[in-house]
């Protein structure tokens, strides 16, 4: 998880918890992008490499973009699936982290539940599917908004 706001990241952390996938992954995080891509080649050169990618685009330092790029541009953490997780509802956010390869872009949850449900359908997707799957994890919180 890359959140420079201390808040967000709790909030993170409590809805993972909530979604019972605390048990089944480990989470890290850092607050900017400079300590975020040390955390990242650290962790792979460990042999401990990151499954997952939760990427805010608005931090200090190296912004959301710039880090993007580089974790893509980097042959040893490309593979790695980024979830570009923000605030930012600007049209060109979107197709510039496309571009840049992100594998999911999704608007921060204003609601706690809605994050929770994001949670439940990344564990569903390790549940289903024994790795992430970035198609199952999206389909399955669309299918949980549209859910009463």
């Amino acid at each position: 998880m890359i959140e420079d706001n201390p808040a967000d990241v709790r909030l993170m952390i409590e809805a993972i918890r909530e979604a019972g996938l605390n048990e089944m992954v480990t989470t890290r995080y850092a607050y900017d992008g400079d300590e975020a891509l040390a955390l990242l080649t650290s962790a792979h050169n460990v042999g401990e490499p990151f499954h997952m990618i939760m990427l805010d685009l608005n931090m200090p330092k190296v912004n959301g973009k710039e880090l993007l790029a580089k974790i893509k541009g980097n042959e040893s953490l490309a593979s790695i699936p980024v979830f570009i997780m923000t605030n930012s509802d600007y049209k060109n956010d979107m197709i510039d982290c496309y571009n840049l390869r992100a594998d999911a872009y999704i608007q921060k949850p204003t609601d706690f539940k809605r994050l929770i449900d994001f949670f439940i359908a990344v564990k569903h997707s390790l549940d289903v599917n024994q790795r992430l799957s970035v198609f199952q994890i999206e389909k399955v919180y669309e299918e949980m908004k549209m859910a009463v």
